[in-house]
């Protein structure tokens, strides 16, 4: 399939009855080449809206499973406000709203727990896991200045050689001590100014800083 400019999914050309099934087939090939189209995402999800009969769940999931890679962008949530509330509750759409809710909210263990229940259709997407880790690794850094190591490694189920690979890639890292004795990784300070022009450039960074706050109360 030749790639769609912009034009051809927004205005009236994106509500084309006609063009479902090539919208469908782009996602498809978004998959396969390891692509992003959001406006083509959304003229599809605009379809789904308006028949939610012809909508299919799994085109839907693999959508949203290619919006949640872009966090903190707010993709999913803009293509959640097109999906009728009863297909919301249908199976793996449901579970992956669920999986955003624990991510935006920072209950990141509990995201790798649910995400056991549907990991066929996770890892039915190239490069998934790596976007997820890469977005849990900016909301703990960006958020908090040190962090427990164990708990960075819970956080993104990552252990033993990977985990110090990781800590090893990041030479602007430091590894220190609490005063519980605690392993912890010390982030680089983020000035606000920074930290707001990034967020206002990646869509606005939507991450539950009271949660984080009770997950470092157990470095100090």
């Amino acid at each position: 399939m030749v790639d769609e400019s912009k034009s051809n999914f927004t205005g009236a050309a994106g509500y084309d009855p006609n063009r479902l099934s090539q919208l469908e087939e782009n996602i498809s090939n978004q998959v396969k080449k390891g692509t992003y189209e959001m406006d083509a995402n959304l003229a599809l999800f605009r379809h789904y809206n308006f028949a939610p009969e012809k909508a299919n769940i799994q085109a839907m999931a693999t959508v949203l499973i290619k919006a949640q890679m872009q966090l903190p962008n707010h993709d999913f949530a803009q293509l959640l406000h097109l999906i009728p509330e009863r297909l919301q509750e249908e199976q793996p759409v449901a579970a992956l709203i669920a999986l955003s809710q624990h991510l935006e909210g920072a209950r990141f263990q509990a995201y790798w727990q649910a995400a056991e229940t549907c990991k066929d259709i996770l890892a039915s997407v190239p490069g998934y896991y790596d976007a997820i880790r890469a977005y849990i690794l900016l909301a703990i850094s960006s958020t908090c200045q040190k962090f427990g190591k164990q708990l960075l490694g819970d956080s993104l189920i990552l252990d033993g050689a990977a985990l110090e690979k990781l800590i090893q890639g990041h030479k602007d890292w430091t590894e220190s001590k609490a005063k519980n004795g605690r392993d912890i990784i010390i982030f680089p300070k983020i000035e606000q100014s920074s930290l707001r022009t990034q967020g206002a450039t990646q869509g606005g960074m939507k991450i539950d800083v009271a949660q984080l706050g009770l997950l470092l109360q157990t470095v100090h």
